[in-house]
């Protein structure tokens, strides 16, 4: 028999769904909320309520973004910023990998969110990738850059995507396409690497 009311319960199942966050931490964190006097729990269900609610894709790179209503074009603050270098594009598996390299502040160009990896167990092919887009973007004139970086992890998948970039890029002559060097471990993910190592490997990175 269970010793937890079924409210509780349902609740740690629910968080323990999330990647990273187990049956024990979810009942840590459940607890916490019951103990807290203040509605935190009501604070945290109205911001996931409205999460996906108000945010979109940016319309270049595909990070994240605040959606406006009325309006159809939409940047993130990234592409957004006119101060940043567009003759660079970095191309990142997620999301979380942009924020992990705008942490490291050695990068001043531009993104390119790819939204995961060539994973054919996954069943995850080009066309569940925003690949068709990023050489849509490059066919623009005013979008060409003199180098893209691969910015992806050091895993077999990402490997294979890589490859697959390179390729589909060889119709754009004059970009130099480089990748991160060395720091980058074996099946590391950029966003888990620490600061230090993920801009040495942004510094280092050489021709693909």
């Amino acid at each position: 028999m269970n010793s937890l009311p079924k409210s509780i319960q349902n609740a740690i199942d629910a968080l323990s769904d999330l990647p990273g966050i187990g049956s024990r931490s979810a009942e840590r964190l459940i607890f916490a909320l019951l103990k807290n006097e203040m509605p935190l729990e009501e604070k945290i269900a109205k911001a996931l309520l409205n999460l996906k609610k108000n945010l979109g894709e940016c319309e270049r790179c595909h990070h994240y973004c605040e959606t406006i209503e009325g309006e159809s074009n939409v940047q993130c603050g990234v592409c957004h910023d006119f101060s940043r270098d567009k003759k660079v594009i970095c191309i990142v598996e997620e999301p979380t990998d942009l924020i992990a390299i705008e942490k490291t502040h050695e990068y001043k160009g531009l993104y390119h969110v790819l939204h995961g990896v060539l994973s054919p167990m996954n069943k995850v092919g080009p066309e569940q990738l925003r690949i068709r887009s990023l050489t849509e973007r490059l066919d623009n004139t005013d979008e060409k850059p003199d180098e893209i970086i691969l910015a992806l992890s050091g895993n077999i998948e990402a490997d294979a995507t890589a490859l697959y970039l390179t390729n589909e890029l060889k119709k754009f002559s004059t970009i130099k396409v480089t990748r991160l060097a060395r720091g980058i471990p074996t099946g590391g993910d950029l966003d888990y690497l620490d600061i230090g190592t993920l801009s040495r490997a942004m510094l280092d990175r050489r021709e693909f």
